[in-house]
């Protein structure tokens, strides 16, 4: 099956995810508005401008990709870009997958802007063959916006097991805890208010370390807020780092923290809890579905540095004990998200379709 993916060549989850159809003998090209066409990935419209008018401009190039390439298949990541510039084509099957249960999400939305964005989902929902949802509340999201629930595939493109395979782990030491956030450094992740609450933490445990994987626009500006606090030294800036690499870093860490306001089903967190780390992480549906509140982890919904400093002492404090659910929760998870499973469900699903329209 020749599919062409819509996506960022560079994001770990379209990464993952092109590995996993590779895996399963799919031929996958990629396409992109966010690059040059230097790279690998295929570029959309002109790349003298910014993405967004990529996406909104780029449909007659698109096809001409499509002409050029003949996929069997096309693939979007996410609902108001690349499912949008993918349904202006009329190409069938089209496969689009949500990202975030909100399907339209702007961290300070306008009126005009939000209603647009809501337009772009309800016209490419409409011409989705079949959606993907990582988690039931993507599916619900989708659903506001008029999908037909026959076209959801609610399942979670999954995870490489190999590369997170359970390890016995070092040994804890609560006096000098290992906190880390791996998610990337814009500001829906909110990293300065988790700066903020570890702040008060350093100051009750001196030797604790944050470590912060990933880049983005707000990475000087966190560090400037370091300094600011007086925990630069105790704060570990990575960058981005490669899967394997990532691995270590997890396997090497002890308390997971994300307290983003709303997102899908986090590859994040699952790799977190496949390396047995303990979460702190925002009260959401996707959330609840993994994590269960003082077992295996800790939902928190009110985001007050103060707060979420004393869950951070509560989880070093109970750490131990919750290490044998941990455990479990892993066990769990592993033949939940497996990947090569559940893309092998994905495939099937893409082969029907596309003998569908070949008939």
């Amino acid at each position: 099956m020749k599919i062409l993916f819509l996506g960022e060549p560079d994001s770990p989850n379209t990464i993952s995810w092109v590995n996993g159809l590779q895996e399963q003998g799919c031929d996958v090209t990629v396409a992109s508005v966010r690059t040059d066409g230097s790279s690998d990935a295929l570029a959309i419209g002109n790349p003298s401008l910014p993405p967004r008018l990529r996406v909104l401009t780029g449909a007659s190039h698109l096809k001409k990709i499509i002409k050029e390439i003949k996929p069997d298949l096309l693939l979007a990541y996410r609902v108001t870009s690349y499912g949008y510039l993918a349904a202006k084509t009329n190409f069938h099957p089209l496969v689009i997958a949500a990202q975030n249960e909100q399907i339209v999400y702007l961290p300070k939305p306008t009126y005009l802007r939000r209603k647009f964005l809501e337009k772009c989902a309800k016209f490419a929902i409409s011409k989705a063959d079949l959606m993907h949802a990582w988690a039931e509340n993507i599916a619900d999201g989708l659903m506001r916006f008029g999908a037909n629930s026959k076209k959801i595939l609610t399942m979670h493109r999954g995870i490489d097991m190999e590369m997170f395979a359970i390890e016995d782990r070092r040994s804890f030491n609560t006096n000098a805890p290992v906190f880390i956030s791996t998610r990337s450094l814009y500001p829906e992740y909110r990293i300065e208010k988790i700066l903020d609450a570890f702040a008060v933490v350093v100051k009750k445990l001196p030797e604790a370390t944050l470590k912060i994987v990933g880049n983005g626009s707000e990475e000087e500006s966190l560090k400037y807020k370091t300094a600011e606090l007086g925990i630069k030294k105790n704060v570990l800036f990575t960058g981005r780092v490669d899967h394997p690499t990532l691995v270590k870093q997890l396997q090497e860490s002890d308390i997971y923290i994300s307290i983003i306001e709303t997102e899908g089903m986090s590859s994040s967190l699952i790799e977190a809890l496949l390396c047995r780390v303990l979460p702190i992480v925002t009260d959401m549906p996707a959330s609840r579905k993994i994590v269960h509140n003082k077992t295996d982890g800790f939902l928190i919904s009110d985001i007050d540095p103060e707060k979420l400093s004393a869950k951070m002492l509560d989880a070093v404090n109970m750490h131990e004990n919750m290490l044998p659910n941990l455990q479990k929760n892993a066990e769990t998870i592993k033949k939940e998200f497996d990947r090569q499973t559940n893309q092998k469900i994905f495939v099937k699903e893409y082969q029907r379709l596309c003998e569908k329209y070949k008939s």
